[in-house]
């Protein structure tokens, strides 16, 4: 385009004149459709170009996710979901404001263009105009680009050195956006929330504001610099013209070319590529510090994560008959921790036998369902399920074990999908089979009193939306189990069935306990001790280890500590007192 538009500046004076040199009127009327032919493709290619960022965009950011996820979920253990390394380079990994790999690549094929127009502008300097200047424009240009670019790797710096502070604060701002809305009004914290949203967010930007005011002056001198050069380059272009060492053509088409090089500098270009060189080395490094955070404190991980590939899809549920479950001087702590929550554990769960467990809170209970889930390795001892250490089993060996297991844990799922798929999940829906566990959980009627009934999403902010109460939604958790149970799982377990439930629930789902537990091994856990005492054996879990276990019978006899909670308890219930 430089060089028609030289050519038509050019050829006109003479063409208008009709001097003896002019061109024809067919030459010229072919240079300007060659020209309007040229800015018409550009317009076209610059609609094309905006086509494909934007398919750029949404593609780079679908992949970026399913990186990010197949890493998190690459293994069946959840040690590395714990981990604030971890957390922070996920967090670096996605990207934040600019820095986001997208962007880079957008920007990336900004600077290619850039660059390509420098160095064809520069060549036409060159050969019409002068090589010196051409060569000095080329190399302010590039000062522009490498001095923009060092100053995004500074800021990087800072940048990943406030990333603990900048999650912080985007847990301030995600509790205050749904997970605490009805706190924040009914305890007037939401002022409190606010402040310490920007609290934490002003933490991690104050290092960043103070690189970019220190960098200002400095980026100033250097566009100065380039600008100068551009002056210099325009006022010998002039001298030559005076001195009638150019021509008409020349001097337009060198005019045009140095305007194009001066404006390819493109340090904003230069800078977000840098920028996105943090999360892409974060997207990188993921799955070595997601592998690190499970190895450590367990020498004995054998699982390897492969460029945030996942290792596997889960398996179908295989049918199996009821697993005997041993834990062998198991001791744990989290970590991170140094305090030990569970102390040489030792219990045995027999293939079919109904196990209850109880003890107070914090006494380690949830702790000893995660490891039978093998979602965390013991610090010492075994977890051995039919005579297999889970400590030994690798990724897909740990997933066919977990779904043999059907939960219903404390914080049970409650997402906002279909009621059929939140019992479901990924397995596909048994219209008879789930009409009969969740006739056995209680909660069809419920469903049935729902717009759509099994078809309705549990999300009130969905049109035809629905919503379950806190009991509703928990008996919804026990027929997720029990429709595993029926579809092969061996090892049910129920941590605190009946916490969201009235008295009366509870007697029906105790009544109901004896039936959902047959054929399968299972443990019980809870604080109501009308809930387990109809188990085969019943353990007292204090202070990290089995105190006491036998039937319900057997544990009043001895009068130790299941029998003075038990007492204490119900006679709570029977004289009606506050902690009834």
């Amino acid at each position: 385009m430089t060089v028609l538009v030289g050519q038509v500046v050019g050829a006109a004076p003479g063409f208008v004149a009709g001097t003896a040199d002019a061109p024809s009127l067919t030459a010229f009327s072919l240079t300007v459709a060659a020209l309007v032919l040229v800015f018409t493709v550009d317009g076209v290619l610059t609609v094309v170009s905006s086509m494909a960022t934007t398919r750029l965009t949404y593609d780079s950011d679908l992949v970026i996710s399913r990186a990010i996820s197949a890493t998190m979920t690459a293994s069946s253990r959840i040690g590395h979901l714990e981990s604030p390394a971890v957390s922070d380079e996920s967090r670096r990994a996605r990207g934040i404001g600019n820095r986001v790999i997208w962007v880079g690549l957008v920007s990336l094929a900004e600077l290619v263009r850039s660059r390509l127009m420098a160095i064809g502008s520069a060549v036409l300097v060159g050969v019409l105009f002068s090589w010196p200047t051409a060569v000095m424009l080329l190399a302010t240009t590039g000062l522009v680009e490498w001095w923009s670019a060092r100053m995004s790797a500074v800021e990087g710096v800072s940048w990943r050195s406030g990333t603990q502070t900048g999650r912080e604060a985007d847990y301030a701002y995600e509790l205050g956006m749904g997970t605490a809305a009805k706190e924040l009004r009914v305890f007037g914290f939401g002022p409190w929330l606010m402040d310490r949203y920007v609290r934490d967010w002003r933490a991690g930007m104050v290092p960043l504001w103070r690189v970019r005011r220190v960098a200002a002056l400095r980026t100033m001198a250097v566009y100065a610099a380039h600008l100068a050069a551009l002056a210099v380059a325009v006022w010998v272009l002039v001298r030559d013209v005076n001195t009638g060492a150019l021509g008409l053509t020349a001097v337009a088409t060198s005019l045009a070319a140095l305007l194009r090089l001066a404006l390819s500098a493109n340090g904003v270009a230069a800078a977000s590529v840098e920028r996105a060189m943090s999360p892409l080395q974060a997207l990188r490094s993921l799955p070595e510090t997601a592998l690190a955070a499970r190895e450590s404190g367990h020498l004995n991980d054998t699982s390897r994560v492969s460029e945030g590939k996942s290792f596997f899809m889960d398996p179908p549920r295989p049918p199996s008959g009821p697993p005997e479950v041993r834990l062998e001087g198991v001791w744990f702590r989290y970590p991170g921790s140094d305090v030990d929550v569970l102390r040489g554990l030792d219990l045995r769960m027999g293939a079919g036998e109904a196990i209850g467990l109880v003890g107070l809170n914090g006494a380690g209970k949830s702790t000893l369902v995660h490891l039978l889930a093998g979602a965390y390795r013991p610090s010492a001892g075994r977890v051995v399920v039919d005579g297999v250490d889970l400590a030994e089993l690798d990724d897909r060996e740990l997933a066919a074990w977990q779904r043999r297991l059907a939960p219903v844990t404390q914080d049970f799922l409650r997402l906002p999908l279909t009621a059929a798929e939140n019992v479901t999940l990924a397995e596909p829906v048994d219209q008879e089979r789930l009409a009969t566990v969740a006739a056995t959980a209680g909660v069809d009627a419920a469903v049935a009193n729902l717009p759509r009934g099994w078809d309705t999403i549990l999300d009130r902010s969905v049109s035809n939306g629905g919503e379950l109460s806190g009991g509703q939604w928990q008996r919804l958790a026990l027929t997720r189990a029990l429709y595993a149970v029926e579809g092969g799982a061996g090892l049910l377990v129920l941590d605190e069935p009946a916490a969201a439930l009235d008295v009366r629930s509870e007697a029906e789902l105790v009544d109901r306990y004896l039936s959902l537990a047959t054929g399968v091994t299972s443990l019980l856990i809870s604080h109501r001790f009308s809930v387990v005492r109809n188990a085969d054996r019943i353990c007292v879990l204090e202070d990290g280890a089995i105190a006491e276990q036998g039937s319900h019978d057997e544990l009043l006899k001895m009068d130790g500590r299941y029998a003075q909670m038990f007492e204490l308890q119900a006679a709570r219930y029977v004289d009606g007192g506050a902690d009834a």
